[in-house]
């Protein structure tokens, strides 16, 4: 409360000393309040089975959430430093094709139905296949592999390298 006073004193007589702000709070993607809905997304892709991947490294952790229905897809990218909104085409032939943007940003993927083998721990030899769609990005050599909600998590860490099941309490979106 006196820090409120001397500030509205400070204000008040025209005084140029910024306002303190509070720490930023760090939250992580299973604490992190669900994106509002992109209004440029339409209700029937919004409503569409959620496919996800999860990059887990030190240092980097990011949420992807596919949603396509007809030829409309969207893609929400999470991580620390908030959510990228991608909207746009989708074309289901031989592979699924998507080209999305958000604002000028552009992002292209091709996915191709695919199984992965996919345990509830890292290394798990005897893990069950998964359908996932293993989405190519053009820069990179090694696809993301989406899995339906809860997902799929590539981990890397002194422990493992590897997929795991995401679970619901941290698969993001």
């Amino acid at each position: 409360m006196r820090i409120l006073a001397v500030y509205l004193a400070a204000t008040a007589c025209g005084s140029s000393t910024p306002t303190p702000s509070a720490p930023a709070e760090v939250a992580t993607v299973a604490d992190a309040a669900p994106a509002p809905p992109d209004a440029s997304v339409p209700a029937d892709v919004a409503s569409a089975p959620a496919w996800i991947f999860r990059y887990n490294a030190p240092g980097r952790l990011e949420t992807w959430t596919l949603r396509y229905h007809g030829d409309r897809a969207a893609v929400d990218v999470e991580s620390k430093t908030g959510v990228i909104h991608y909207v746009g085409a989708a074309s289901d032939a031989a592979s699924l094709t998507l080209t999305l943007a958000a604002g000028s940003a552009r992002l292209s993927l091709d996915c191709k139905h695919e199984q992965l083998a996919v345990g509830a721990t890292c290394g798990d030899k005897k893990a069950p296949k998964l359908d996932v769609l293993a989405c190519y990005h053009p820069d990179f050599a090694a696809p993301m592999p989406f899995g339906l909600a809860p997902g799929v998590e590539y981990v890397t860490s002194d422990a493992c390298t590897g997929y795991v099941r995401a679970t619901s309490a941290d698969a993001g979106n």
